[in-house]
């Protein structure tokens, strides 16, 4: 399970403005739906499915994008909301 945020969290990380802090409030979304379904002993499977497709998206934001953009990309990132939520729970 860990691996599985390890590997949301990079993909998060290489995002752009608006796309970003939705990537960001996403992964939020995410892990603290995770975290309470594992509290109560509930499967995760079917919110892994439904987070699926926008992981994927996140994943692709940094695509032909050069260092320096994705420089900015994490800078914009670390100025989201969620972001600076991410792993205060």
């Amino acid at each position: 399970m860990q691996k599985l945020f390890l590997i949301a969290f990079v993909f998060l990380l290489f995002s752009c403005q608006s796309e970003v802090c939705d990537c960001a409030d996403q992964w939020l979304e995410m892990t603290e739906a995770l975290k309470a379904a594992e509290a109560k002993g509930e499967s995760v499977d079917k919110l892994l499915k439904k987070y699926e497709a926008p992981l994927k998206k996140c994943e692709n934001l940094d695509a032909n994008k050069t260092a320096a953009e994705k420089e900015q990309m994490l800078e914009e990132l670390r100025a989201c909301d969620a972001y600076k939520k991410i792993g205060k729970n």
